[in-house]
């Protein structure tokens, strides 16, 4: 192979430039004013020769700074409008823009138009000096739509959550579908969640959900009536539904059936069962392990522990480990304290919380233990040996399940 002269490095590392540059992203917008101060939208409708054809004869500016900003029209981004390199206004998009974040939002522009709402596409909003992707108006409430296509520090997600509410506005956060090695199925299944893509759950009549929308595909994908599993694993009802088929709101799955929840039953006792028998090897504490310890004192074998302790009790996780662990160490606590199974009051709470500080870093975790004092008094509960019917903790969790509160 030839050795490359000065002349072919040099334009081989302009094209490593750009690469990087789609990949990372830039400085990107998809609307502009032009010379009469007029909103002007980049919209998909607007044909190659058209767009030479206004770059070669209007001047475009940014609606935010009124810098002029140059109309580009390549063969991999989609055509955008960029700032000159030196401008001021470039932090504006510091997160930067790759061609299926601006496919996406065409797509969900175009969408809303079709639904006949009032929809503006990456409107300047001087207020809360943000820029949602598209803001949508129903009945007079404005909705802030985000699409997210890369990973954000969570405290930003969060701010401008907080800006959007306080300005009156409901934000709703879609990811961007994630790629798997293998394709997501229709179907109840267990998936993995990292905590940035646990940012995106909300909450539709008490069920957790993730809306997802892949632009590749021009679908969106749900992730319903999520069911922790500890860690980064969930149990979820995956649907595909194409974004012909969409309404605003948003659709919602239908709640699972009965033949269903077994389904998500079965899941859940698999992987209970697992993570026991996983957790009894990867200690490296033996009794200094509190949860082991516990087992020890209960005379409980790890892999034989009663079916009431590992009850996921909330629609995340909101220890910081996993419930069979929490549970065992309350239960022991109980014990040793002597205090009756079905007779627990705030100051016995906030005594197990004083003794295990590291449990309760989720400001939902006490809630959750009230909740699990709950369940343990429905199906009978009052001691460590108590005669356990399954069945009764598998109607109580279905119901609990559909509960709407």
């Amino acid at each position: 192979m030839s050795k490359l002269n000065f002349e072919q490095l040099f334009f081989y590392c302009k094209l490593y430039r750009k690469f990087l540059q789609l990949k990372q992203g830039g400085d990107t917008i998809l609307t502009a004013l032009n010379a009469n101060k007029q909103l002007f939208v980049l919209t998909r409708q607007y044909a190659r020769d058209q767009l030479i054809e206004l770059r070669n004869h209007e001047q475009f500016y940014c609606p935010k700074c009124q810098e002029p900003v140059h109309l580009k029209i390549g063969q991999v981004m989609i055509p955008h409008f960029a700032h000159k390199k030196q401008s001021n206004c470039q932090q504006t998009f510091s997160e930067g823009e790759t061609a299926v974040h601006l496919l996406g939002k065409h797509q969900l522009y175009e969408m809303f138009k079709k639904l006949q709402l009032n929809v503006q596409l990456e409107p300047y909003l001087p207020i809360l000096a943000q820029r949602p992707d598209v803001l949508v108006e129903k009945k007079q409430q404005q909705y802030a739509i985000e699409f997210q296509c890369s990973t954000i520090p969570i405290p930003q997600m969060e701010t401008r959550t907080i800006g959007y509410l306080q300005a009156n506005m409901i934000p709703i956060w879609i990811l961007k579908t994630p790629k798997e090695k293998q394709p997501y199925k229709d179907g109840i299944q267990q998936i993995k969640l990292s905590p940035f893509k646990q940012q995106f759950i909300t909450y539709i009549q008490n069920h957790a959900h993730i809306i997802t929308f892949d632009p590749e595909t021009a679908a969106f994908l749900y992730f319903s009536h999520l069911i922790p599993l500890g860690g980064y694993r969930f149990i979820a009802n995956v649907k595909h539904l194409s974004i012909e088929t969409q309404h605003f709101p948003f659709l919602n799955v239908k709640e699972p059936s009965k033949d269903e929840f077994l389904i998500y039953w079965r899941l859940w006792k698999k992987n209970r069962q697992q993570f026991l028998k996983r957790r009894l090897f990867i200690s490296k504490k033996g009794l200094q392990d509190p949860f082991l310890r516990a087992c020890y004192f209960m005379g409980c074998h790890v892999e034989n522990l009663p079916l009431f302790i590992g009850i996921p009790v909330s629609k995340t996780s909101n220890f910081s480990v996993f419930e069979a662990e929490w549970q065992m160490l309350w239960l022991l606590f109980l014990l040793e304290k002597g205090y009756d199974f079905n007779h627990i009051s705030s100051y016995i709470i906030d005594e197990f919380r004083k003794m295990n500080p590291i449990l309760f870093i989720n400001k939902n975790a006490v809630k959750s233990l009230q909740h699990y004092n709950e369940i343990l008094k429905k199906i009978g509960i009052t001691h460590f040996n108590s005669i356990f019917d399954e069945t009764a903790l598998y109607r109580y969790l279905y119901v609990q399940f559909l509960a709407k509160h």
